[in-house]
């Protein structure tokens, strides 16, 4: 019996582990910059566990807020790392390339979304199987910050479209409305 449970142990213990090698990066990246850059670390998957619970839906009014709440019971875990650089130092490209690469080489992450505007860069990296999200880097990096967020979820591609989806169906009657005021 005893080595039933050692063998369970161990397999346990190797399935978890790809789970937990981005928030290992993670953590390593914002430890080298300790004594250049004011850095932080906050866990917020407990909030988000206690905010879905106290929050009856019966009390909810807004299509938006009953949605989000409804994706929430989705999200597992929440980390977000912050790196502010000190006397306007600037944290380099190269480093964030180089976690990249490590991020989506050593720990199986896929690269989903890439946006560049006015000195600021967005990066999403997912690992999940099928349409789920599953485990979601985010990398916000403008002139002298970068925000990580590392999230554990159940999210599905179809959740997020559906949510932008309703976002744009509910903005075009706006749109229309304001186009037929300008041609009066």
């Amino acid at each position: 019996m005893k080595v039933r449970a050692l063998f369970l142990f161990i397999g346990l213990a190797c399935a978890a582990g790809p789970a937990f090698s981005q928030q290992k990066y993670l953590k390593r990246f914002q430890r080298e910059y300790y004594d250049r850059a004011e850095t932080h670390r906050i866990g917020l998957g407990f909030l988000i566990k206690i905010g879905r619970g106290l929050i009856p839906a019966r009390l909810i009014d807004d299509e938006d807020v009953y949605v989000i709440k409804r994706m929430l019971k989705k999200v597992g875990k929440l980390k977000v790392y912050t790196i502010t650089a000190d006397d306007h130092e600037s944290i380099a490209s190269a480093d964030i390339q180089k976690l990249r690469n490590t991020l989506v080489q050593r720990s199986g992450l896929e690269p989903l979304l890439e946006v560049r505007s006015e000195g600021s860069h967005v990066y999403m990296m997912n690992k999940g199987k099928g349409d789920e999200l599953g485990n979601l880097v985010v990398l916000i990096k403008d002139e002298e910050d970068l925000v990580m967020v590392h999230l554990h979820t159940r999210l599905k591609m179809s959740d997020i479209q559906g949510l932008i989806d309703k976002k744009m169906a509910a903005s075009k009657p706006v749109a229309a409305a304001a186009d037929s005021t300008q041609s009066l």
